[in-house]
């Protein structure tokens, strides 16, 4: 405590002194206070601004994934209407040049490229090992000509759209003989 002595007197001016002192103290406390809350302010904001960052680029990935994924049924159906060009063009064989199937053959072809530019691509299966992930296995047969769990053949094409299974292919396994 500082002490002034004056004509009017020390112990009046030691008073005043000493509650500007304790006024001061009292200040600086609130201002600590003040900027230890606007530190928790400014680490708020920040944590925010990036949860909002993350928000921002998931809701753009989901947004992506939706127009990526969007015209899937669309697709199964166009595979579908595939699926049965060729079933027919297989009926009519190799030779036939007549113009109604070379219409048909070029209408294929057409539809193909169309899945292909959507980004459809056919699972290969046959002679691979079994993936429960790309097949679906609807019948086995004993053989030990092949490891077991390879595709023999397959019953019905699988279709992947951007690396995602659309349509499983339907496989025919190996399977180890029973020992008699």
């Amino acid at each position: 405590m500082r002490r002034y002595i004056g004509r009017h007197g020390g112990k009046v001016l030691s008073k005043k002194l000493s509650a500007v002192d304790e006024e001061m103290l009292e200040i600086e406390e609130k201002l600590e206070a003040t900027e230890k809350k606007m530190e928790e302010y400014i680490e708020d904001v920040k944590r925010l601004q990036a949860e909002f960052e993350n928000y921002r680029k998931r809701v753009e990935r989901e947004k992506e994934e939706f127009v990526r994924y969007a015209n899937e049924k669309l697709i199964l159906k166009l595979i579908d209407v595939c699926e049965n060009l060729e079933r027919g063009l297989e009926n009519c064989g190799e030779g036939d040049g007549t113009e109604l199937v070379k219409g048909v053959r070029m209408i294929h072809r057409q539809v193909l490229d169309i899945l292909s530019d959507a980004g459809v691509k056919r699972i290969k299966a046959e002679g691979k090992q079994f993936d429960h992930n790309m097949h679906e296995a609807v019948m086995q047969t004993e053989t030990d000509e092949v490891p077991e769990d390879t595709v023999l053949e397959e019953l019905q094409r699988g279709y992947l759209l951007h690396g995602k299974v659309l349509c499983h292919s339907k496989v025919r396994i190996a399977k180890e003989p029973e020992i008699k």
